[in-house]
């Protein structure tokens, strides 16, 4: 398996989750495989960021969508690609349907397979916490 979806309810609006999606900058205040993310404050498609990732790899993180409801970037570091979508829909006046999908490939990806599961809610989880409110089972 090199893809693993999960779904959530978040209760905070879809522009406060956008929006934290696309400060690319602040992506390792929630996500832990990433130490340092460099480059424009805020990401449009086509926008490239140096990154530090977790054990010492370097790469590179490229916005390729980012549309009011569809959000995605690949980042790519020795043996490892990964490419993250986020598709958010409204749930009432301030809640999102968020679903997440991870898609891995090379060397490390396999070495992490057993990891790849439980990742997108993982993710989802510290999404609901950056944005301020806690996801709905």
């Amino acid at each position: 398996m090199n893809h693993a979806t999960g779904t959530a309810v978040i209760d905070a609006p879809v522009d406060s989750i956008r929006e934290a999606l696309l400060a690319a900058t602040h992506l390792p205040e929630w996500n832990p495989a990433f130490v340092r993310v460099t480059g424009p404050a805020r990401a449009t498609p086509g926008a490239t960021y140096d990154l530090d990732a977790i054990k010492g790899l370097r790469g590179t993180l490229t916005y390729t969508r980012a549309e009011p409801r569809a959000i995605a970037f690949t980042w790519q570091v020795p043996l490892l690609s990964e490419t993250g979508t986020w598709q958010l829909n409204e749930h009432g006046p301030a809640r999102t349907v968020v679903t997440h999908t991870v898609e891995r490939h090379g060397a490390l990806a396999i070495a992490l397979a057993h990891t790849l599961g439980t990742l997108p809610l993982l993710r989802l989880d510290r999404l609901a916490e950056r944005t301020g409110m806690s996801p709905v089972a």
